[in-house]
């Protein structure tokens, strides 16, 4: 089970603690729930899809940066952008 957050990222007040949006894994037969990934500064974690052969997975990364306090993915002081990214595994095993 994949699980994509989109919460406020202002970490104050109700949401304080929670930090960036992440996207977790869950087993639904043990109901453990594991961080994957997460996301840049004041982004959205969304969508999920693989290759054909499973060996990748693709992410969409949406308005990082919303509020002019990162400049992900190109660093420096480029102007952040949204983007899908591609996870593959350090053993080209298949993912999930």
């Amino acid at each position: 089970l994949w699980i994509q957050t989109d919460g406020n990222y202002s970490d104050k007040g109700g949401f304080a603690g929670m930090g960036n949006n992440q996207m977790l894994v869950g087993d639904t037969e043990t109901g453990a729930i594991e961080r994957f990934l997460v996301g840049p500064k004041e982004c959205e974690v969304t969508g999920i899809t693989w290759s054909a052969d499973r060996r990748t997975a693709f992410v969409g990364i949406q308005h990082p940066g919303e509020d002019g306090n990162s400049h992900w993915p190109d660093g420096g002081e480029s102007v952040p952008r949204s983007a899908i990214i591609a996870i593959r595994r350090n053993d080209g095993g298949i993912i999930g």
